[in-house]
């Protein structure tokens, strides 16, 4: 976990569906998503900012249509399998032990494709205190 966090800060502080098809998951509503913040502190290198880290579960077929994020993001997955796509690149499933950073305002959307199985993951977020870390596009 600690490696798991110095290369989150690390990307901080550092600079099958075809792209024709829409994004994995971006239509409909948001579904089947609990989201628990397990930490929330603040660090005095960075006022006015918060760290988070959500333990996110999808229910089997869950989605989060498509949306962004005002900041970076990265996800770990801790168990099932999850599709993830960004706006006009192919999707990608990740799975246990896989990790996906996603940068600012980048449009995608993600969803559990397993109608048995639940997907659970963390997301390491840094965000503007009081700010929401997900805005949906309508």
């Amino acid at each position: 976990m600690k490696k798991l966090v110095c290369t989150f800060c690390a990307l901080l502080v550092g600079p099958a569906i075809s792209n024709a098809q829409a994004l994995a998951g971006a239509t409909g509503e948001r579904a089947g998503i609990t989201a628990v913040a397990r930490h929330v502190f603040d660090d005095i290198t960075m006022p006015g900012k918060e760290f988070r880290v959500l333990h996110t579960t999808y229910a089997p077929g869950g989605q989060n249509p498509k949306h962004y994020h005002p900041s970076h993001v990265v996800f770990y997955v801790l168990e099932g399998s999850g599709v993830w796509q960004e706006e006009g690149k192919e999707p990608v499933t990740l799975k246990p032990g896989d990790s996906l950073h996603v940068r600012p305002g980048m449009i995608h959307a993600h969803r559990n494709l397993s109608a048995t199985e639940k997907l659970v993951f963390l997301e390491f977020v840094i965000v503007d205190k009081s700010q929401r870390s997900t805005v949906p596009m309508r």
